[in-house]
């Protein structure tokens, strides 16, 4: 008889992830989500999209999977100049619930 488990029996083993872990992986994946709509929405594939940033298809890649955690600002700068598009870094007093084009991190 073969050996498997049910995702739910794994998962169900592991230790709760921290409310402050949960958060920054889904700010995490939710910057990715945008680049790789960004980048599909410009039609153009992740090695073109490497190519006009000076790096690899397997760094795009890596920013779409959301494995990017320590993204520098001046990635994402290249990442948004090469889609058209700005980076905007905020720190303001108040700020909306939500941004429509955007990860709120604080």
């Amino acid at each position: 008889m073969a050996n498997h488990s049910r995702w739910e029996d794994i998962t169900a083993k592991r230790a709760p992830i921290p409310a402050a872990t949960r958060s920054v992986l889904e700010q995490e994946m939710t910057l990715a989500q945008m680049i790789f709509d960004l980048r599909t929405q410009a039609g153009i594939t992740q090695r073109e999209l490497a190519d006009r940033i000076g790096t690899t298809q397997s760094a795009i890649s890596r920013l779409e999977e959301g494995g990017g955690g320590g993204n520098r600002v001046e990635t994402l700068a290249r990442v948004a100049t090469a889609l058209g598009r700005h980076l905007v870094i905020s720190f303001p007093e108040n700020s909306p619930a939500r941004l429509k084009d955007g990860v709120q991190v604080a």
